[in-house]
């Protein structure tokens, strides 16, 4: 097989919920969809969601060699990725280590583009939806329980899960169409609203933390307004 010269763009995210990482990758040729991958990381569970993130970009370059790619386009939404690749941060553990060790042995030459993450880019949220499927698919084949509903992670979810739905409810009550999206990345609760969305992040280190993408500056402020008297009348 004589070697590409076609433009390709690649996507890859990573996802954490519970004990389990995972990855996801979309592989794109000339802006067309050429494939996905997705799986879960066999790093410890201590490097969480980076792990899955930096076998996203392993894999990515695994298949770009598989099939002669020789020049690509990276997507990504965590700095780490291409700082450590190109010796920008220090790797100081192993794990950062072989990582930036295996990109620069792996003879693809990489173009990095660093993108927002959850901010309605539509390739990157695949990645994003393909890493969170990988374990959901994991639990159900291997019969793993979920979460446990007494977790603490759990518990937090579920709190998120609430307060978006009621706040979506509180919205339209005031005439602004809003929709709950579900629930992503074991973090935060989605709801469509005013042409973007909001993401509401429920962890220990982002408690009840709204974050509004692809909204104009007048209706994001419209939003973090009404969430704060929201808020305060719902604890």
């Amino acid at each position: 097989m004589q070697p590409t010269t076609t433009e390709y763009a690649i996507y890859v995210d990573g996802a954490f919920e519970s004990n389990l990482i995972s990855y996801g990758v979309v592989i794109l040729k000339d802006g067309q969809f050429q494939a996905a991958l997705h799986g879960i990381a066999k790093t410890d569970a201590e490097h969480r969601q980076v792990g899955g993130e930096i076998t996203a970009v392993v894999e990515a370059l695994r298949w770009c060699k598989a099939h002669d790619v020789q020049s690509v386009t990276i997507y990504h939404d965590y700095e780490g990725l291409e700082a450590w690749a190109t010796g920008r941060w220090r790797a100081e553990k192993p794990l950062t280590q072989a990582y930036a060790r295996f990109v620069r042995e792996s003879g693809v030459d990489i173009a990095w583009r660093k993108v927002t993450s959850h901010t309605g880019v539509r390739w990157n949220e695949q990645a994003d939806q393909l890493a969170t499927q990988a374990i959901a698919l994991r639990r159900e084949t291997s019969g793993e329980p979920p979460l446990s509903a007494d977790s603490p992670q759990a518990a937090l979810l579920s709190e998120a899960e609430r307060l978006a739905k009621a706040f979506a409810e509180h919205l339209i009550g005031q005439g602004i169409q809003a929709e709950f999206k579900g629930l992503f990345n074991g973090m935060y609760a989605r709801v469509a609203v005013l042409g973007g969305f909001f993401d509401l992040y429920n962890t220990p280190k982002k408690r009840l933390s709204l974050r509004i993408h692809n909204v104009s500056p007048e209706n994001k402020a419209r939003l973090e307004a009404a969430w704060r008297a929201f808020i305060s009348e719902h604890p």
